[in-house]
C-alpha cells in the first residue's frame, strides 16, 4: 500500500461528503430555519463521519506519517509543518465537536429539558438562529478542510515523497494499516 496515496484516497472520499455540507450550507444561507429538516440528517452524518473517518484519518497522520518525516526533517519543538498540521487536526476536530454538540443540544430543545439544555444553547438562540450557527459551524469546517487538505496535497504528501525512501513509506504504509478501524 502506498501510504501517499491512501490518505489522498481518503481525501477525496472525505471531500465527496463535504459537498453535501456545502449543498447544506447554501440551502441554510438561502432558507434559514426552513432549511432545518433537510439539513440536520446530514449535519448530523458529518459529525458523525467527522467523529469516525475523519479522527482516523487524522491519526494515521499523526501516528504514521508524521514520524516518519520528523525523522528526517526534525520536529522543530512544535513549529514544523507536521506540528501546524497537529495543530490544524485539533481545530477541526474542535469544530466537529462543537457541531455534534449543538445538534444534541437541539435534540434536547424538542424535550423538556430546554432549561437544562445549557449555556451554549442559549447563546446560539440569543445570537440569532439555530440555522445561522449551525451554517457558521458548518462554513468553519468546509473552510479548515480545504485549507489543511490543499496543504497536505500540495505542500506535505510531495514532501513526504521527496524525503521518505521505499523502506520508510512501506513501514508507513504498515502501521496505517494496523490501525483498528473507526
Amino acid at each position: 500500500m502506498n501510504p501517499i496515496e491512501h490518505l489522498l484516497q481518503e481525501h477525496c472520499d472525505i471531500m465527496a461528503q463535504v459537498a453535501d455540507l456545502r449543498r447544506v450550507v447554501a440551502a441554510l444561507e438561502a432558507r434559514g430555519e426552513a432549511a432545518l429538516p433537510e439539513a440536520l440528517p446530514v449535519l448530523g452524518r458529518i459529525g458523525r463521519m467527522m467523529e469516525t473517518q475523519l479522527a482516523q484519518h487524522a491519526r494515521k497522520e499523526d501516528e504514521a506519517l508524521f514520524p516518519a518525516l520528523e525523522a528526517c526533517i526534525g520536529a522543530d519543538a512544535g513549529r514544523g509543518p507536521t506540528a501546524v498540521m497537529r495543530l490544524e487536526h485539533r481545530e477541526i476536530h474542535s469544530q466537529g465537536e462543537l457541531l455534534r454538540q449543538t445538534l444534541s443540544e437541539l435534540n434536547e430543545v424538542e424535550h423538556p429539558r430546554i432549561e437544562a439544555a445549557g449555556a451554549k444553547l442559549r447563546e446560539l438562540t440569543a445570537t440569532g438562529s439555530e440555522a445561522k450557527a449551525l451554517r457558521a459551524n458548518a462554513e468553519e469546517i468546509i473552510r479548515l478542510l480545504d485549507a489543511h487538505f490543499d496543504k497536505e496535497e500540495q505542500i506535505l504528501f510531495p514532501l513526504a515523497e521527496n524525503l521518505l525512501d521505499a523502506q520508510a513509506l512501506t513501514e508507513v504504509g504498515r502501521r496505517m494499516a494496523a490501525m483498528p478501524s473507526p
